[in-house]
């Protein structure tokens, strides 16, 4: 799903909740609600006001099947009345102080025994990696009509001024967190949307339990690095590593270096990349505005991580490479050369218009041509031969036209180092291009050799079976293949 859909399903939730909470705010309010007004001194709760708070905490803790509507159908009704009652008593300061606070505990507990739980899949039959996914793939949670109640009452009861630092820090332990980034792979959008906030929340308010925290996103994410590959929430934890991450003192710390090189780098690599990211992006350009010496690392890992037979992401790795090099000091980029602009060629000379297309992008950017100037010698041997190659025979008109005015930049740039590279033929530089007339010649050759095998094995035995070739013109196996056409360069 969408981030926008994310964020309107998530508007639609909570415009619900509070026309629900204005409904119930018209009738009369409960009884406990009214026994407490009567109430003339709040540090003094008479007992059975309290039992009363601690029968209803204890209701609400009971476990019930939500994905079946025929069950329990009173006890639900009670349920939701009664965490309405718990959610109203947020509302006076002295009851959360002389009430709640003191039964911090038991409060903890019944919101832990909700929505710390095994988490339904939801979805028919679409991957969670499944590109072009439509938001109708997918299912409502039956449960979430129950369980958003309770993360509203843990939202509202965490931005309670009441509930100090040191009452909430024994409660949100190592253990806590773990279970609680669990629940970031469910697949119901609005409550990941509560999780974020929630924890946004907990991490600014929490001060000492922040390290925690941090090491405990970046496990999750070492875990979708290198093991699962896949994890719903990875946007909204990127989301909150983004509000973290603008608040790092520069100079940056070594541990905060460290998690740049070995989580924002490396997550570019996973599969499920792009529904994630545009926050892991946003991520990237707050760690260089803070330190841009760390930009050339990125190029680097950028490249190394180059996605294969994926065209979209292809072309989100090259609107960030192209945003991360402006930042790139031209001196530090020397040792990239030859990576960058191989990756640039087989992006230009490949067979998808899109690729291509943003490929030549580059071009059109002023900072790009200076590093294109300042590394001349490096750069015309390995642009030139391909673009001189393919400005005639590219099958795209239009591209074909881009093709031609980059030679005429090529040639004003530098006009002798333009046809000096031209004519070179040094396989230091220049990857081998071939025509297709000359790969047709050597594809003969070839064809011949095997023939001349044929004829030598039927000699020394009459029973011999030529075997079944693997591959033909028009059967794209193999080094030599119905590729070899003319109109794509082979690089």
């Amino acid at each position: 799903m969408s981030r926008t859909s994310s964020s309107k399903s998530t508007a639609t939730g909570r415009s619900q909740a509070q026309a629900t909470t204005n409904t119930q705010q018209t009738r009369a309010p409960p009884q406990m609600i009214q026994n407490m007004a009567r109430v003339t001194d709040p540090k003094h709760v008479p007992k059975e006001i309290r039992d009363q708070f601690l029968k209803k905490i204890h209701f609400c803790s009971q476990p019930y099947d939500f994905n079946d509507d025929t069950k329990n159908v009173k006890e639900k009704q009670e349920r939701s009345q009664y965490l309405q009652e718990l959610f109203d008593l947020l509302k006076e300061p002295n009851f959360v102080a002389n009430l709640v606070v003191p039964h911090l505990d038991l409060i903890i507990e019944m919101i832990e025994k909700n929505i710390f739980r095994p988490l339904p899949i939801l979805k028919k039959t679409a991957t969670n990696g499944e590109i072009g996914m439509e938001d109708d793939d997918q299912l409502i949670d039956p449960a979430w009509t129950h369980l958003q109640p309770v993360y509203e009452y843990f939202l509202q009861l965490i931005v309670n001024e009441q509930p100090d630092v040191k009452s909430l820090k024994i409660f949100i332990t190592h253990s806590f967190i773990q279970e609680f980034l669990e629940l970031f792979d469910s697949e119901e959008p609005r409550e990941r949307e509560y999780l974020k906030n929630i924890l946004h929340r907990l991490y600014a308010k929490l001060v000492p339990r922040r390290k925690m925290i941090r090491k405990a996103i970046n496990d999750c994410f070492y875990t979708l690095i290198h093991e699962t590959y896949k994890f719903n929430g990875a946007a909204e934890l990127l989301d909150i590593l983004a509000s973290i991450i603008s608040g790092f003192a520069v100079p940056l710390r070594e541990e905060h270096v460290i998690f740049f090189k070995t989580v924002i780098i490396p997550l570019h690599k996973v599969q499920t990349c792009q529904f994630y990211h545009e926050q892991l992006l946003r991520c990237s350009m707050l760690f260089l505005s803070k330190d841009p010496t760390l930009a050339t690392f990125l190029v680097e890992g950028l490249l190394r991580y180059w996605p294969f037979a994926n065209s979209a992401k292809e072309v989100m790795f090259l609107n960030e490479l192209l945003e991360v090099l402006e930042v790139c000091e031209i001196s530090k980029l020397e040792p990239l050369i030859p990576k960058l602009f191989k990756r640039l060629i087989k992006c230009i000379a490949g067979p998808h218009l899109q690729v291509a297309d943003r490929a030549m992008c580059f071009f059109e950017n002023d900072y790009f041509l200076t590093i294109l100037k300042s590394y001349k010698p490096f750069t015309f041997p390995l642009l030139v031969p391909v673009i001189a190659q393919i400005a005639d025979t590219h099958w795209h008109k239009v591209l074909q036209e881009s093709l031609n005015a980059l030679k005429t930049i090529l040639k004003e740039i530098d006009y002798q180092a333009f046809d000096k590279a031209l004519n070179n033929k040094d396989p230091k530089y220049l990857y081998i291009i071939q025509d297709a007339k000359n790969q047709k010649k050597d594809r003969l050759k070839i064809e011949e050799k095997w023939k001349n095998l044929t004829k030598q094995a039927l000699q020394k035995n009459p029973n011999f079976k030529e075997p079944v070739v693997p591959y033909s013109d028009t059967h794209i196996v193999g080094e030599h293949n119905g590729l070899n056409n003319g109109n794509i360069t082979i690089l």
